[in-house]
């Protein structure tokens, strides 16, 4: 009986050692397949840590160097300005930049030119320690919220820029592939034209200028010649008020593209 037990026992080890064989595996892919249960020691990291704190002066990826200026005895002004010259926007109306020998912030007209200290990053003034502005610039134009308080600490309007513009202003382009060329701005705030509207000539020149409020022409607008200087050709007068609905517009003046008169309303005398 035991040796009965002792051959089936040997016929069953015999077929278990087998059963690779039948499936086609060899010793060698048996091991290959088998989990790797052995222990490793870990590799050191030769990396260097990242730094995870934002480069100091540094804002919209671009190194800055702090300014301040003092317009008044009671009036402090803190931003950053470029540290390298750059040439700035082809027609936002307001480029800031630091003028260092006369202590001030300058405001020019974009025309494509290259300015050094031009404002980029954070901008606070304050009056008599009260902060009354606040906001941030990108190569001299006034980007992202901008903040007036007044004297009290309240708000006193609160704004959205992008690139010198109104956030929701609707710009048509000449080349709207490349949007380098703007033909029209819209200026829009709170779903309503609201601010200084432009139309520029293909050549870059201004066309035509005026001021919307709450939807409505107001004030004098200004039409321009197509002329290698800026000169006036015409001012149409709306209304001065937006509520003055039977109001009608009418012609102040004309010029021709040397200033000389050519038309004058009679209702300028009045």
């Amino acid at each position: 009986m035991k040796r009965l037990q002792l051959f089936f026992l040997i016929i069953f080890v015999s077929a278990c050692a087998s059963v690779p064989d039948f499936m086609g595996l060899n010793q060698q892919e048996r091991d290959e397949d088998a989990p790797d249960i052995s222990y490793e020691e870990e590799e050191t990291d030769t990396l260097e840590d990242v730094d995870l704190k934002q480069k100091k002066n540094y804002y919209y990826g671009e190194q800055t160097r702090k300014r301040y200026t003092t317009p008044s005895s009671s009036s402090y002004e803190l931003f950053n300005v470029l540290r390298e010259p750059v040439q700035v926007d082809n027609y936002v109306r307001e480029i800031h930049y630091h003028d260092q020998k006369g202590g001030r912030i300058v405001k020019v007209v974009g025309k494509g030119q290259v300015l050094e200290n031009v404002l980029h990053g954070p901008y606070t003034k304050e009056v008599n320690e009260v902060i009354v502005e606040k906001g941030m610039f990108f190569h001299g134009m006034k980007h992202e919220i901008w903040m007036e308080q007044n004297r009290d600490s309240t708000l006193a309007d609160k704004i959205h820029y992008h690139m010198g513009w109104f956030r929701d202003s609707e710009i048509t382009f000449y080349d709207e592939a490349t949007k380098k060329k703007i033909k029209e701005v819209i200026p829009m705030r709170y779903g309503k034209k609201e601010g200084t509207y432009y139309r520029f000539f293909e050549n870059g020149k201004i066309a035509v200028r005026g001021q919307y409020f709450y939807d409505q022409k107001v004030g004098v607008w200004e039409e321009f010649h197509n002329a290698s200087i800026t000169a006036v050709k015409r001012e149409i007068q709306f209304r001065p008020q937006f509520y003055m609905k039977d109001f009608e517009p009418y012609i102040r003046k004309e010029w021709t593209v040397n200033a000389q008169v050519l038309y004058e309303s009679e209702r300028l005398s009045q």
